[in-house]
């Protein structure tokens, strides 16, 4: 048993903050108490300079894309990332396997050392593409949530039509891609037929979770709703049964009240959306209809998969957008980035949150470091000025995976 002692940390969903001590065993968290801890333990850790919060739940990211850092800066989505001719498929389809897996690896360090725990890709590529990011994984503690696709595309033709169906081939290689993968994460509604999602919906019934981009530019309802009669946000839930979608930018009020009404979990890429000229997510109205609102960082190429940047630019974009300084609350965007990602994902018996029985997915940060000190409100300041060298332990189900100054050994 690890004790960690003289300890603060956000316990619960609630983040209350607590000062005493946090036990870890066989990967679970044991016991959560104030005061001194007074059992017996193989390793007992002084905390007195250390607070304690829940991994971060990235809950939508673009990993293979990592090779391309900054390559299509001022390129706007369509050229950057859309299938299958964007930037980023033209570099995916021209890279080597060797080169992929390694720098895909940087970013998986890169995400632990910011206090990620769990994330979720969107892997592109079909069968081979899922396989490359196993790969990518061995050896890594970090929990990951696969969401694979097939590798093919409809034909512009067959989309405006929308009565095509998949090819069995098609059909064969998504099934085999959920043997692989966590699940299924499509580009978008406006890449299929409304047969071919439902086709898909069908293929992934209790084999994984469905989850889709929607509404992420300003053209793709009007495409939608040109084609098919319906939003993109209306296909996603009905056509494919997703369990959630993604940025919802240009979500009208009608597709928040699906999302409402059929309890369909929301992931925001604040921060990706603002640089690519895309607007900001409707968060504020999604958390009034009691939607569940998740943060991701997308795409690695684009964007920087830093939690407290992420937490940082809500925070600041929510108020600002209702010209009020308390339009959204810091503990619902601390709980953004860990316990309803969990949610989202159906994890949230096992992490996001500091519990007894919970795996032991815990970030330790230094709250005597310089731009931490003095603080009258520590969430605030996690969320406002907290950076990744503020970290020096973290642990994944119990596991210390990150030990910047050997706290563990001492």
């Amino acid at each position: 048993m690890k004790v960690f002692e003289k300890l603060q940390m956000f316990v619960g969903e609630e983040l209350k903050l607590k000062k005493g001590y946090l036990a870890v065993e066989e990967g679970k968290i044991v016991e959560v108490g104030s005061g001194n801890f007074r059992g017996s333990a193989e390793k007992r850790i002084d905390g007195k300079k250390l607070l304690a919060f829940p991994g971060f739940v990235n809950a939508h990211v673009h990993v293979g894309d990592t090779i391309a850092k900054e390559l299509g800066f001022g390129k706007n989505l369509e050229n950057l990332v859309e299938p299958p001719n964007g930037l980023k498929y033209q570099i995916l389809r021209k890279v080597d396997d060797e080169k992929l897996v390694f720098t895909i690896r940087s970013t998986l360090k890169d995400m632990l050392t910011s206090g990620i725990t769990t994330f979720v890709d969107f892997r592109e590529g079909g069968i081979k593409g899922v396989k490359l990011l196993k790969e990518a994984l061995k050896n890594s503690k970090i929990h990951s949530i696969i969401l694979g696709r097939p590798d093919f595309y409809m034909n512009k033709t067959s989309l405006e039509a929308n009565i095509d169906s998949l090819p069995e081939e098609v059909l064969r290689e998504t099934v085999k891609v959920l043997k692989l993968a966590d699940g299924i994460g499509l580009s978008s509604p406006n890449e299929y037929t409304d047969r071919a999602l439902e086709q898909i919906s069908s293929l992934c019934k209790s084999k994984g979770l469905i989850a889709i981009h929607a509404a992420e530019h300003p053209n793709s309802n009007n495409i939608s709703k040109t084609r098919t009669g319906f939003s993109e946000v209306f296909r996603a839930i009905r056509k494919l049964k997703a369990d959630f979608v993604v940025h919802l930018n240009y979500a009208s009020e009608e597709d928040l009240e699906e999302v409402r009404r059929n309890n369909v979990g929301v992931v925001v890429c604040p921060r990706s959306s603002s640089i690519l000229g895309l607007g900001f997510p409707p968060i504020k109205k999604l958390l009034e209809k009691n939607v569940t609102v998740a943060l991701g960082t997308d795409n690695v190429m684009i964007n920087q998969p830093d939690m407290f940047r992420e937490m940082d630019y809500v925070l600041s974009s929510v108020n600002m957008l209702e010209k009020n300084p308390s339009a959204i609350q810091p503990e619902e965007v601390f709980r953004m980035a860990t316990i309803n990602g969990a949610k989202i994902l159906k994890m949230d018996g096992k992490t996001g949150s500091i519990e007894v029985g919970k795996n032991a997915d815990i970030v330790f940060v230094d709250v005597t470091m310089d731009n931490l000190a003095f603080s009258h409100n520590l969430l605030v300041s996690l969320i406002r000025r907290g950076r990744p060298e503020n970290i020096k332990l973290v642990m994944i189900e119990g596991e210390i995976v990150l030990d910047k100054v050997g706290l563990a050994d001492g």
